[in-house]
């Protein structure tokens, strides 16, 4: 594609109860720059349930060019099918709904597109940022390495950095992945990203991330959210490897082997005087780690905030690894796997 053409992105919102947060998102897109480019925004409603389609309505009759599309099945597979179908730009950037963005988001985009015309996705770091006290705690534990890995789209913030990579956040894809790829798996309920991902990659499709382009993610603010999301999470990771075998890289099964090998050694531990010993020493050298990478957010947030700190990384961990295991026996992957068959 030429670098002088116009560049017409197609941004695409898949809700569902966003009332807390779209009203600013939607303004913030509203109001982007643009310099040489045109965009749309695509909205895609899961039939919320509180203000967020009153919000959005809103914004419409206030004569903005949004297009309202409804999604009765509420999963985020079919929604973005949906709006990639009624979409009409040369690249179709998702957005989740918890996010906020900068006046000149769209720009950094079309600005790095611009750089990297031959890769097939470009996307950005996210900012997690928390509200509240354990809002803050949350925001520091998915910012960390120890609690998402090596995502270099979580743990860049403050740095200088691009190159190709093995997978984005809120992708810029270009049109022709989903003709040559197809669309996302709508068997899956979520985590839909990793198995499509995957299919890409399978394709030779390339990743390009750039630290100027960034955005702001609303992590939740409590742990009872965390839990809720990790549960998810753990299941729908092990769910889309069964719908596209290898989606999975190593940091979405470390909790899982985690969570087994914590589980043998402690039945052993009955067993075993040296089991004992073994799950012991184990349990001490976490106990240390997850303590030394937790104070650097008791500094910054109190000293209070250090054991609650270490016992979020406890449940996160725990939580993911235990949902990763459950997902063997959920009707969701079997029936994954014989439909794969």
């Amino acid at each position: 594609m030429s670098t002088n053409k116009t560049i017409l992105l197609s941004v695409l919102l898949v809700i569902r109860n966003e009332e807390r947060y779209i009203a600013t998102l939607m303004e913030n897109l509203l109001k982007q720059e643009k310099n040489g480019f045109d965009f749309e925004i695509i909205v895609v409603d899961g039939r919320s349930t509180d203000r967020t389609l009153e919000i959005i309505q809103g914004f419409v009759e206030q004569g903005h060019r949004i297009r309202l599309f409804d999604n009765p099945k509420k999963t985020l597979p079919i929604g973005w099918n949906i709006g990639i179908k009624g979409a009409s730009g040369s690249y179709i950037l998702r957005i989740d709904g918890h996010t906020t963005v900068p006046s000149d988001f769209l720009q950094r985009y079309v600005n790095c597109i611009k750089r990297q015309p031959s890769a097939d996705v470009v996307g950005g770091i996210i900012q997690s940022r928390g509200l509240g006290k354990q809002g803050k705690i949350n925001e520091y534990v998915y910012s960390h390495p120890f609690g998402v890995g090596n995502s270099k789209f979580r743990t860049l913030e403050g740095k200088e950095w691009e190159g190709f990579v093995d997978t984005v956040p809120y992708g810029a894809y270009k049109r022709a992945v989903f003709t040559d790829v197809g669309l996302f798996d709508e068997r899956l309920k979520r985590n839909e990203d990793i198995e499509f991902h995957k299919r890409m990659r399978d394709a030779g499709k390339t990743f390009f991330l750039s630290t100027s382009i960034q955005s702001t993610y609303f992590v939740r603010p409590t742990v009872k959210g965390l839990i809720e999301k990790s549960l998810g999470d753990g299941k729908w990771n092990i769910i889309a490897n069964a719908a596209t075998p290898g989606a999975l890289g190593l940091r979405h099964r470390i909790p899982l082997l985690a969570f087994l090998a914590g589980l043998i050694l402690l039945i052993a531990s009955f067993l075993s005087t040296s089991a004992l010993i073994l799950f012991s020493i184990v349990v001490l050298v976490y106990a240390i780690l997850n303590l030394t990478v937790s104070y650097p957010c008791a500094k910054e947030n109190g000293m209070g905030a250090w054991l609650p700190c270490a016992a979020t990384f406890f449940v996160l961990h725990f939580v993911r690894g235990y949902a990763s295991f459950q997902a063997f026996f959920s009707r969701s992957y079997w029936r994954i796997r014989r439909t794969n068959t």
